[in-house]
């Protein structure tokens, strides 16, 4: 599964969604619309990319990916894209 944190006026976001509706990707879509959610999502990125500002900011089957060109990049590398394996 896909776990995608962004911004409802996110434009990268959105085109993340998008790639994952194309290939038919299983994601979930996490807004960040309260300091709630922000302090999970920060505290998610701590260990992996501590000093990451922008959105979208993605996670697959648990494994940072970083956000929407890595997002593209791990699709179009990996072969068994969506079994539940990188």
């Amino acid at each position: 599964m896909i776990t995608i944190w962004g911004t409802s006026t996110c434009v990268w976001c959105k085109r993340a969604i998008k790639l994952c509706e194309d290939y038919k990707l299983s994601y979930a879509y996490r807004l960040i619309d309260n300091q709630e959610k922000l302090a999970e999502l920060q505290e998610s990125l701590q260990e992996v990319a501590p000093g990451a500002t922008t959105v979208p900011q993605i996670f697959w089957n648990g494994k940072y990916i970083g956000g929407y060109v890595e997002l593209a990049q791990e699709i179009e590398n990996t072969r068994n894209y969506g079994d539940g394996e990188i």
